[in-house]
């Protein structure tokens, strides 16, 4: 590995993504440009004008100053639900590409983003990064592959559905199928309900 190892974090926030730790340095005899630290937030039913930096009435701050700091992918063309636009995001191709197009991956169904396709995390691993995501991943996890951590993330916290409860974290698909819907890794974990999922997101 290249000029120490660098961390990214993938913070889904409600809707998803990332967020970056420092680089761990190195001798300086083996030193060389570190590369950047990356955070990648994606953000469901967020308008254009509902961030700060577009002139909103709503108050920002902090992505702002992140967005003054880096780069603002403001072309970025995404579908109307979520699981086709982190299809997207994931792995750079347009849902048709994914054979997501038509709608969200329901907990019932056995379907998953295909593993055929390369993710922007396991691109980033082989590039030397350390990848850590939070939040709503919502792209299948019929099979262990399928999961965060079985897509490039090297830690996950957070929800595999689409929808649920930030405290109880009871995620229903119709009346009838209701179950527990936050995990550590591949893992429930039942012992931190209750909590807030914004304040552990931020924790972790």
């Amino acid at each position: 590995m290249r000029g120490g190892i660098c961390s990214v974090f993938f913070l889904v926030i409600g809707v998803t993504l990332l967020s970056g730790l420092g680089c761990l340095g190195v001798h300086k005899s083996m030193e060389r440009p570190r590369p950047p630290h990356l955070i990648f937030i994606m953000v469901d039913d967020q308008g254009y004008g509902d961030i700060g930096y577009h002139g909103s009435d709503i108050h920002t701050p902090v992505l702002d100053k992140l967005a003054a700091e880096g780069v603002k992918l403001e072309n970025y063309y995404v579908q109307p639900i979520c699981s086709p636009s982190r299809s997207q995001l994931m792995t750079g191709r347009y849902q048709i590409h994914t054979g997501l197009q038509h709608s969200i991956i329901r907990p019932r169904q056995p379907l998953c983003l295909p593993p055929d396709i390369p993710t922007l995390p396991e691109c980033l691993v082989e590039a030397g990064y350390a990848t850590h995501m939070v939040g709503k991943w919502h792209l299948g996890f019929c099979r262990p592959s399928c999961l965060p951590t079985g897509r490039g993330f090297q830690s996950f916290l957070g929800t595999l559905t689409g929808s649920g409860d930030h405290f109880s974290y009871k995620s229903c698909d119709g009346a009838e199928a209701c179950g527990f819907d936050l995990h550590d890794g591949d893992r429930p974990a039942w012992e931190i309900t209750g909590n807030y999922s914004t304040l552990l997101y931020i924790e972790r």
